[in-house]
């Protein structure tokens, strides 16, 4: 439930920032959304070559750091049919 909180809350600090300024909003939420996702992998990759005692809502924190972005980006894109500022 807190996940879904999470993402639900990011989805719209993302939306409001892309209506506000879609370039600016488009590319922190690429950016933060990549480097998320990167610390994401490779929180994973290390946890399987040498177990740690981190919880797993330090897993579903950065899941959602990562997603909320990816969802908001598709959205925009999905809804408009095209990414404003490239035009």
């Amino acid at each position: 439930m807190n996940t879904i909180l999470m993402i639900l809350g990011q989805i719209i600090f993302y939306a409001l920032l892309m209506l506000a300024n879609e370039y600016a909003g488009f590319l922190l939420g690429v950016i933060l959304g990549t480097i998320s996702f990167a610390v994401w992998v490779i929180s994973h990759i290390v946890e399987l070559i040498e177990p740690s005692k981190v919880t797993k809502s330090y897993y579903w924190f950065v899941f959602s750091a990562w997603v909320a972005p990816l969802i908001t980006v598709l959205g925009f894109i999905f809804l408009r049919g095209e990414i404003g500022w490239l035009q």
